[in-house]
């Protein structure tokens, strides 16, 4: 696979369009079939020789209607149009350059317009938006595939990596416009198709080669979306503005299953943990420093031999009993399960999948072999369903030993030094390229399976390096192996945004970085800039320096320790937005500009190291080494508390803000209420039924929101099992009003009760007055309190 040699433009023959509305080339008379849902989602496939069967796995939910009111989209006489409600043109293509091919290839082109930027496209670690970019979408081993400086210092960044999700947003005279390609093959996506020549010269989309003083009268360029194989279908989702494409996007490609809420702890994870003795010592450490934690997770080295769905006796002799005594301390062991099985007569994994007609076949029929950690390997054939039945029961006996939850990884999927061009899909009827890209998709679904199997009331916690489209659906995703530097810590949060608007909110780095030796410095920053992503992962490469909490010194572990425990005490905001990303398709983590419109002097498109945690919490850590200080912008026409200071800053400018070891920049929202969990400093336990309401007004005004909560555990919740409350609080000179309603009690009644700063002289809840109690849980920030309750 060239990684970046693509499919040039100038070789695409563009089609005309027949009386009957199909597509012709030389090659042959192709169906266009056009349709829309009334949610402001169209749906253009192309079907023909060669392009018959579309082999995409993403289950989309898109459900054709005829639609009156709405958008608009035509596609006649050779062109595509698309216009909004009012009739204004949002999206459009040349004339007779709407659709090309090329042999097998296929390519949708449009105008691009000069003051269009560009987000999503899935996992890439190139930044936070795509203007002027050519990209392929393939699955890729990073650091198997791409050379170390590129992999290390972004030199330059490499691209693809893990996760191919060909998902274009175009943001246009402040509206929003989605391009979705539905097809599993090798993609590839243009954002201003302009190449250089040996960096003398520069080529128009046309192929005319023009001398470097006729460059500037170039057009703006073309917008290219396009695929070296597979059956073209392209879904056009209309916002128009960016929430309510996330949404639309969210809900096609499926939302995100509610996690238990442990998923949404601490998590200790180090290439070289083996043990039941290490795992142990792990509980013990974060007993001893006070540090709440909920993961304890295991590399490859549990293993007897690297060999898949089983413990080594050495390390593990009572794998089950293990671990039902440090589920028994509230810790999850998550054990790493890579799909590559030993290929070895008698080992009883492989004799079962084997007998279940499971794996991957080469060319000639025979079980495709790669080299992985426990040498020659055959791979399941996640295309097949009775493969995934199979894998799903070997992963339920697996976790029947206690497990409720697993680190999915080498599922790009990663053949070692063989070539996987030779792997083959569906009895291998199918070329690798049809299934490369779904290959972890197609794990993810069938562990989920296998988990459930073996515990059915229980929510698992999947974590996956590789994906596709929808693989949300299944699984969390981490970004990959990382390295232990600034330069991935800045990117790290361009990359989670770009995935959250691409149907993949649970995800997160590797905390720290996997590769190379951290330092007390990053560290410490990478806990405050990650605390509250959506997934905390501490995670170390083998032979690197150990990056436990505890290994910095005493001045380091109260800093880390700290935004440890702040993460537990916003838990269950947290959950709220995982809530809210199941029913609605909701954000988690967001940009700026996805609440906030852009004005003159705050343009917020191109702002990649701040971010929203949900629609109240702002963050803008420092990610520079040795950065003294850094400007922060406050979007918006409200105010934002500063936690570090207790003052609340007037938004819509920009504000300068000086480093601290113990403090970061967080802010926020005026005019919210924040769930806080009532847990001593140190218990990672969670009760969603104690809750503390921390109510920030400003000034005399209302504040309002719903909170919901069940067990955080099993699925009872879908059959009713959860209570939700909406609450108002109404400021006048220095009383503050609670009022609640109960919309919905499955759980039982709430327990709760209400934070404000010291200038509140008396709190109603209800209709009575409210006394002071003493406060628990840890402080969000430097800044008094006073607790109250009914």
């Amino acid at each position: 696979m060239h990684f970046h040699k693509y499919p040039y433009i100038s070789n695409f023959e563009f089609a005309s369009t027949d009386a009957k509305g199909n597509l012709k080339t030389s090659l042959g008379s192709y169906s266009l079939k056009v349709s829309a849902s009334d949610e402001g989602i169209f749906h253009l496939g192309i079907s023909g020789k060669g392009w018959k069967v579309n082999d995409s796995q993403a289950g989309l939910s898109f459900k054709p209607s005829s639609i009156s009111a709405g958008p608009k989209l035509e596609v006649s006489k050779n062109r595509f149009i698309l216009r909004d409600s009012d009739g204004e043109v949002l999206l459009e293509s040349a004339p007779r350059r709407f659709f090309g091919q090329c042999g097998d290839a296929s390519v949708f082109e449009f105008i691009k317009e000069k003051a269009d930027a560009f987000y999503g496209m899935g996992e890439k670690w190139t930044g936070l938006e795509h203007s002027g970019k050519t990209t392929k979408f393939w699955n890729t081993d990073v650091w198997g595939d791409f050379n170390a400086e590129a992999y290390v210092n972004g030199r330059p960044a490499p691209d693809p990596v893990y996760v191919s999700i060909p998902y274009l947003i175009i943001r246009r005279r402040g509206k929003y416009i989605g391009l979705l390609l539905d097809n599993p093959h090798s993609t590839f996506m243009s954002t201003g198709f302009k190449v250089a020549i040996a960096e003398q010269m520069e080529v128009n989309p046309e192929g005319e080669l023009l001398a470097e003083e006729l460059v500037s009268k170039l057009s703006d360029g073309r917008i290219h979306l396009g695929a070296e194989s597979g059956q073209p279908n392209l879904f056009i989702l209309v916002g128009p503005t960016l929430p309510e494409l996330t949404r639309k996007f969210q809900n096609l490609v499926g939302t995100t299953p509610r996690p238990p809420a442990w998923a949404l702890g601490y998590h200790q994870c180090r290439w070289g943990y083996e043990s039941a003795r290490d795992l142990f010592e792990l509980d013990a450490h974060f007993t001893k420093h006070e540090i709440p934690a909920d993961g304890l997770w295991l590399d490859i080295d549990y293993m007897r031999g690297y060999r898949v769905f089983t413990f080594d006796a050495k390390h593990f002799p009572d794998p089950a009993d293990a671990i039902s005594k440090l589920n028994a301390k509230g810790r999850r062991v998550i054990p790493i399960i890579d799909p590559g099985v030993k290929w070895e007569k008698g080992y009883d994994v492989y004799e079962r999948g084997r007998k279940a007609d499971a794996f991957c076949k080469n060319p000639q029929g025979l079980e495709y072999i790669g080299l992985v950690w426990p040498g020659q390997t055959v791979f399941p054939d996640f295309s097949l369903p009775s493969a995934r039945q199979w894998w799903s029961k070997e992963v339920a006996d697996f976790a029947s030993h206690g497990i409720h939850g697993a680190w999915l990884d080498m599922n790009d999927p990663s053949t070692g030094p063989a070539d996987n061009d030779q792997m083959c899909f569906d009895h291998g009827k199918k070329s690798h390229e049809t299934y490369h890209n779904q290959y972890a998709f197609g794990m993810a679904q069938a562990s989920r399976e296998g988990f459930i199997k073996a515990h059915p009331d229980q929510r698992p916690f999947l974590l996956c390096r590789s994906g596709s489209t929808g693989s949300g659906r299944h699984t969390a995703i981490w970004t990959g192996d990382n390295y232990s530097n600034y330069h991935h810590l800045k990117t790290c949060i361009s990359t989670t945004l770009n995935l959250a608007l691409s149907g993949i909110p649970f995800n997160g780095p590797d905390a720290a970085g996997f590769g190379g030796d951290t330092t007390p410095e990053l560290i410490q920053d990478w806990y405050k800039a990650g605390f509250l992503f959506p997934v905390l992962r501490n995670h170390s490469m083998k032979d690197t320096r150990k990056q436990e909490p505890w290994m910095f010194g005493p001045a380091v572990l109260k800093v880390l320790r700290k935004y440890v425990r702040l993460r537990y005490r916003l838990r269950p905001y947290l959950y709220q937005l995982f809530i809210g990303n199941e029913l609605e398709g909701e954000a988690i983590l967001r940009p700026l500009f996805y609440d906030f419109a852009d004005t003159k002097g705050l343009p917020l498109g191109k702002i990649d190291d701040q971010f929203l945690v949900g629609p109240s919490i702002l963050q803008a850590p420092f990610v520079q080494e040795k950065q003294t200080q850094r400007d922060v912008v406050l979007p918006g026409r409200t105010r934002w508390f500063d936690i570090s200071t207790g003052k609340w800053i007037d938004g819509g400018r920009s504000i300068t803000v000086k480093a601290d070891r113990e403090n970061t920049p967080l802010y926020i929202r005026d005019a919210s209420i924040l769930p806080l969990a009532r847990v001593s400093p140190a218990d990672n336990t969670f009760d969603g039924s104690k809750v503390d309401f921390h109510v920030f007004l400003s000034r005399a005004g209302t504040a309002g929101t719903e909170y919901e909560f069940d067990d955080g555990l099993s699925f009872a919740y879908a059959k009713g099992a959860y209570t939700r409350l909406a609450i108002e609080a109404k400021l006048s000179r220095n009383t503050l009003r609670i009022s609640t309603e109960t919309l919905h009690e499955g759980a039982g009644a709430p327990d709760f009760t209400v934070t404000t700063t010291t200038d509140i002289a008396t709190v109603e809840i209800n209709g009575k007055a409210a006394r002071k109690v003493k406060a628990q849980g840890v402080p969000l920030g430097n800044y008094k309190t006073q607790t109250w309750r009914a």
